[in-house]
Order: C-alpha cells, then sequence, then structure tokens
C-alpha cells in the first residue's frame, strides 16, 4: 500500500495534462447545473400567447361581457392576448402568420355570447331560488303555519313562471383551437377551464367559498428547486465521473501503453485499483465543492455538506469508481470499455430521478427507479444537506456501503494484472 500515493500522484498528473478529462469532470456537469437550474428552477415566468377572436359584435364594438371576459384573460400574468378581427378566417390567419408554423392558440368566442351567458345565469339563479322553497317545504313545513307555507308556494310558483322565460338558455360554448403538436395545449386549456368556472360562478353570484386550501411544507425551510435538486446533480456527476473517468483512464493507459510497463514492476494490483479510486474519490469531492460554489454564486443556494454528507461522497465516489474499474478489467477493447461506461452511466443518471421527481414516471420506471444505486445515492444527499433528516439517510448509507464493499471486492478479483 506505500506504492498508492506515488501512484495516485501520476494519475492526477495524467488527468491534468487530459484537456477532455478536465472537461467532462468539471465544465461539462457546470453547464448541466446552469442548463437544469435554470429551466426547473422557476427563475423565469411563464408566459402563453394566446389568440382571441370575439365574435359577440353589436355597432362594430364587442358587447359588455365579452370585453370583460377578454379584460380577465389579459389582467391574467400568464397569458399575452393578442386580439383577432372577427372578419378573419383563421385558417388563412394561422398558414399565413409566420409564428404559428409549429403551434397555435385561439380562443373564440361566439356570437350571442353576451345574451346566452346572461339569460343562462338567470335562469340558473331563479332555479336555485325555486329549489331553495321546494327544499324549505319538504323538510321543515312541520315545523311552519298554513300562511307562511301558502306565501312559500304562491312565491315558487311565481318564479316559476319567470323561470319559464328562460327555457332554451344554454350558455355560451367558446372554442379552443390548438396545433396538435403544442405541447402547452393541455395546460392552457386548464388554466382556461379554471378562469371560465370562476367567471361562471360570479355571473350567478357564487362569491362564498365553501371549500378552499392552502399550502404548507413540513420541513421549516424556504428553498427553491435548484436547492432541492443539487444533491441530485452533485450525485449524478460523481456517478458519471467515477464510471466512465476510471474506464476512460485505464483505455488511455493501455493505449499509450503505461499499463504494460506497469505490469512489469512489483505494484500489487490491489495497490494499483486502490490508487484509481482513491484518485476519483478526491475529484469527487472536488466536484462537490466547484458545484456548491457555482450553485451559490448563480441561483444563491447555501446548501453545505456536513461530515455525514461527506461520507456518503465518499462511499458514493468508491461504489461508482469501483464499477469503472470492473469495465476496465472486464472489457480489453479500449472503445468497447468507455462505451459500456457510457451505457451504464448515462442511463443511470436519467431514470434514478436525480434531476426530476420519479414520480412522474411510470409505475415500472419508478420500480426501475429504487433498483439503482444513484437512487439511494442522490437520496441520501438529498436528506442530509436540504432536508436535515438524517433518519431518511440510513438505507441510503447501507445501500451505498454494501454495494461498495461489493464492487471493490470484484474489481480486486476479477482484474487481471498482467493482462491489462
Amino acid at each position: 500500500m506505500r506504492s498508492v500515493p506515488s501512484v495516485f500522484l501520476a494519475l492526477m498528473k495524467e488527468w491534468l495534462r487530459s484537456k477532455s478529462g478536465m472537461f467532462f469532470s468539471f465544465l461539462f456537469p457546470l453547464m448541466l447545473l446552469l442548463i437544469f437550474g435554470s429551466v426547473f428552477g422557476g427563475t423565469g415566468s411563464t408566459t402563453y400567447m394566446l389568440h382571441v377572436q370575439n365574435f359577440d359584435v353589436k355597432d362594430g364594438e364587442p358587447t359588455e361581457l365579452s370585453k370583460i371576459f377578454i379584460d380577465v384573460l389579459d389582467s391574467m400574468e400568464i397569458f399575452e392576448i393578442k386580439e383577432i378581427d372577427p372578419g378573419i378566417d383563421v385558417n388563412s390567419y394561422v398558414k399565413e402568420n409566420p409564428s404559428f408554423e409549429y403551434s397555435y392558440r385561439i380562443l373564440k368566442i361566439p356570437k350571442g355570447f353576451e345574451e346566452n351567458i346572461r339569460g343562462k345565469s338567470m335562469a340558473v339563479r331563479l332555479n336555485v331560488v325555486v329549489g331553495t322553497f321546494t327544499y324549505i317545504e319538504e323538510n321543515f313545513s312541520n315545523y311552519m303555519s298554513e300562511s307562511d307555507l301558502q306565501a312559500i308556494e304562491g312565491g315558487r310558483e311565481e318564479l316559476s313562471k319567470w323561470k319559464n322565460m328562460f327555457p332554451s338558455s344554454e350558455g355560451a360554448e367558446l372554442t379552443f383551437l390548438a396545433d396538435e403538436t403544442d405541447m402547452s395545449a393541455m395546460a392552457v386549456r386548464s388554466i382556461l377551464e379554471s378562469i371560465i368556472n370562476a367567471f361562471n360562478n360570479q355571473l350567478i353570484g357564487v362569491e362564498e367559498q365553501m371549500m378552499s386550501i392552502k399550502s404548507e411544507s413540513l420541513v421549516e425551510k424556504n428553498m427553491s428547486a435548484t436547492a432541492y435538486y443539487l444533491p441530485g446533480y452533485i450525485a449524478a456527476f460523481i456517478m458519471t465521473n467515477g464510471i466512465m473517468g476510471a474506464t476512460s483512464v485505464i483505455s488511455e493507459l493501455r493505449r499509450n501503453g503505461t499499463v504494460k510497463r506497469l505490469a512489469a514492476t512489483p505494484l500489487p494490483k490491489r495497490s494499483w485499483i486502490m490508487s484509481n479510486v482513491f484518485q476519483q474519490t478526491i475529484l469527487a469531492f472536488m466536484l462537490t465543492a466547484v458545484m456548491i460554489i457555482f450553485a451559490r454564486i448563480i441561483f444563491g443556494v447555501s446548501a453545505l455538506p456536513n461530515l455525514y454528507a461527506l461520507l456518503l461522497i465518499f462511499i458514493g465516489a468508491v461504489t461508482f469508481a469501483s464499477i469503472g474499474m470492473i469495465l476496465g478489467g472486464v472489457i480489453k477493447d479500449v472503445e468497447a470499455a468507455s462505451g459500456a461506461g457510457s451505457a451504464i452511466a448515462f442511463p443511470m443518471m436519467f431514470l434514478s430521478g436525480a434531476f426530476w421527481p420519479i414520480e412522474m414516471m411510470p409505475s415500472y420506471m419508478q420500480t426501475i427507479a429504487k433498483c439503482l444505486p444513484l437512487y439511494y445515492f442522490h437520496d441520501g444527499l438529498r436528506n442530509i444537506m436540504i432536508l436535515d433528516n438524517l433518519s431518511g439517510s440510513y438505507v441510503p448509507f447501507l445501500v451505498m456501503g454494501t454495494l461498495a464493499v461489493i464492487f471493490i471486492g470484484i474489481a480486486i478479483k476479477i482484474t487481471k494484472w498482467k493482462e491489462l
């Protein structure tokens, strides 16, 4: 084991001379952190373009109620409203408008919008009042005098006459046109339906809320999405550096003949493997520090790893570097070894839930995610660094610790030093 420091220093010098190695070890993870942090971190506001064509016009001007509805849509910060003249054919408009080359969202307000919804709202109000009279009569008649019952019956009959004045009112049906390939169309339609429901409630006088919901957090922290997922980013890139870094190092040393010369020396294969694993572990700590500093400067994230997080990072780095050493020891072809490392690292990165919640995935993919070591690695780091939940890291420590011992044992066992 005395030779481990010397081999480690030699490996570090070799890594420092490799521009591609430094790029994929630090610059590539930082680029992805910037991209994912910006996309999922909520640093910007989402605004949807919505074209509105209003056919409910009188004397060349939109009716009062249709104008109010458009103003309500325009007041929502989520929409950017652009009105289309009702005399324009939307099919030609879509074909001739360059901004509609890939997607379009058009809301058509029909003619008679104001008249129909005013009639519908009046009919609904009358139905509610008549229904209330009927409910009172059926359930509380035993507690009421004969004169009161006659008054209720008379009021119900009179209101029923008024209700018959709106027999054909069916309200107004708006038309939402959207491109089949527009991935945002479903979200826009859901927002429109929520606004229409609130508008309907106002029209029939339903202003009191029967039910509401408020958001609270069990964690007494105000954190951004970037802060929450930072441990996942760190874990994912430690994994890729460990698996792909170890295989690429062995491949490069094979290519330039260094391994053949080392095999002719008294250097034990155990020391060779431990030196490579130790190098990847040091790089993992360096990557963690760089990403935390970068996240603090760019996104204002203040998460810091404590002793338990550092221990889990060490165990994770050993685990994934050992996998890389196994691949390097089993696969002799340089290109095949690098390809095998990529084939393992990249699917694990995106299937483990490191970049997004696994709840977004189908159930069978969630099962796969929970079978991957990276899932336990980033879950344990998140519990320690972000949620301050040390008890939630017991299973990750157990899983990763067990895998580290198993994989490094396999690497030492299967590596044929003289055949490397």
